[in-house]
């Protein structure tokens, strides 16, 4: 009898993990479609009202395009837990769209939508197109490798108009950031001016 109850104690636990670990890769790839979605016509609405309008942390502020690995979503402002759950995340005080300086993005690569699960995917003269009211604007890959969480020099500013993409590696762990490093084609349109401070690469 006790062999019994420990018995279905074991399945109801499987069971119970089983459907958490499906939710995680299916039901939260849902929830961040849904906020997709909105966030796409919030945007696109801002940009024709109010185009000079300043990121809303929370809110999308650009959209970003990878043609290799399919990619097309909104970018949303902020790299906090909540601001990854709905899409990529622009690091707040670094280089907007077109700027001189460094552009960062985070993303997750494995739920929510997984958008830089392919990331590792992409070599020196891919192309990533990043889009705001005033854009487009092409950004060239240069430059891919792993760091640690803690090699923050990677968010740091640059003298020139970059952008560079973060997400978890390996898949299915933190341990360590796979980084892609991209250069603007063209003029840059302003100067990144802010400097977003220390603190380890977010979690994706």
């Amino acid at each position: 009898m006790a062999l019994r109850v420990i018995g279905r104690g074991f399945i109801g636990l499987g069971t119970l993990i089983l459907l958490f670990l499906m939710y995680q890769l299916i039901g939260t790839n849902v929830v961040t479609g849904r906020q997709q979605k909105a966030l796409a016509s919030e945007i696109e609405e801002q940009w024709e009202v109010k185009p000079d309008e300043p990121p809303i942390p929370g809110g999308g502020m650009a959209l970003i395009k990878i043609p290799k690995i399919g990619v097309d979503a909104v970018v949303v402002e902020g790299v906090e837990v909540e601001d990854l759950k709905k899409g990529p995340g622009h690091y707040p005080d670094t280089a907007l769209p077109g700027q001189l300086g460094n552009m960062v993005i985070s993303g997750h690569r494995t739920t929510y939508g997984a958008p830089f699960y392919r990331l590792d995917e992409l070599k020196p003269g891919d192309d990533i197109l990043v889009y705001d009211a005033k854009g487009p604007y092409t950004y060239k890959v240069t430059e891919s490798k792993i760091v640690l969480p803690t090699e923050i020099g990677v968010i740091a500013p640059s003298s020139d108009a970059r952008l560079t993409l973060t997400t978890c590696h390996p898949r299915f762990s933190a341990a360590k950031r796979l980084i892609i490093v991209a250069q603007l084609q063209g003029t840059p349109t302003g100067l990144q001016t802010t400097d977003p401070g220390a603190g380890p690469l977010p979690d994706e």
